[in-house]
């Protein structure tokens, strides 16, 4: 019962899950700097033709925008349970090793 079940290492983990968070926060700035060209597109003409497609095209915009958003979320927490899976990891095998000092010091 010396070594661990598996394999892990926490830093590596951590390091992960702050790659994470890094690339959460540059695609949430990327999509809010372009969320106002997304969602701005005025008609080419004083036409219908021309006011449906600048709506068609700022719905899309803001379809895209929703997703993004969606996205950027669960990149954020995901982040966020690689962080807690490492730091978990790392007290259980410190309790392990724990008991098993304890453990050969009684008995």
């Amino acid at each position: 019962m010396g070594e661990p079940l598996l394999n892990v290492s926490p830093e590596g983990v951590g390091l992960s899950a702050a790659v994470e968070a890094a690339i959460t926060a540059e695609l949430g700035a990327v999509t809010a700097g372009g969320a106002a060209t997304l969602i701005s597109v005025l008609p080419m003409g004083a036409d219908p033709v021309s006011a449906a497609f600048a709506a068609a095209c700022n719905a899309t915009g803001a379809s895209y925008l929703g997703a993004a958003a969606e996205h950027t979320a669960q990149r954020g927490l995901f982040a966020g349970a690689q962080g807690l899976a490492g730091v978990t990891f790392e007290t259980t095998e410190s309790l392990r090793r724990l008991a098993t000092s304890v453990g050969s010091v009684l008995g």
